[in-house]
């Protein structure tokens, strides 16, 4: 890491940030109130991403017009996983700050993720090889 980052990564809450939190719940250890509040947030605030990539994934497949089951399945699924973040999000936004929350919510947002990539790998597997190259 170079200083910049070092600085950042101090006021900022990042990835690695909440998973330390989440071992530490997960260990029994305390965690202070302000932590498990940075790690809501730091869910809350990378979820947007998740919809957006599901998105992104839905414009592969009307853009080439893919109507493969395996791609609708995975689309699906992606959208169940979504739901299942929104539904931490809507909680996380009604005040749920409990450290089992971030355990919650870091569980949606990474099975969102998982399901968002899935989808886009399925829908690019599926989409016709008919391109041309240009040199």
């Amino acid at each position: 890491m170079n200083i910049i980052a070092d600085i950042e990564s101090f006021f900022e809450t990042t990835e690695r940030d909440v998973l330390d939190i989440i071992v530490k719940i997960k260990q029994g250890i305390e965690v202070v109130e302000s932590d498990i509040a940075s790690a809501l947030k730091w869910v809350a605030d990378n979820s947007g991403t998740i919809a957006s990539d599901i998105e992104a994934v839905l414009g592969v497949v009307q853009a080439v017009g893919i109507a493969n089951p395996e791609v609708e399945a995975a689309v699906t699924a992606a959208n169940s996983a979504v739901t299942a973040l929104n539904a931490y999000a809507q909680a996380y936004n009604s005040g749920n700050g409990t450290a089992q929350a971030v355990i919650a919510g870091y569980s949606a947002f990474k099975q969102a993720q998982a399901a968002a990539a899935t989808a886009a790998s399925t829908a690019v597997q599926a989409a016709p090889a008919s391109a041309k190259t240009s040199a």
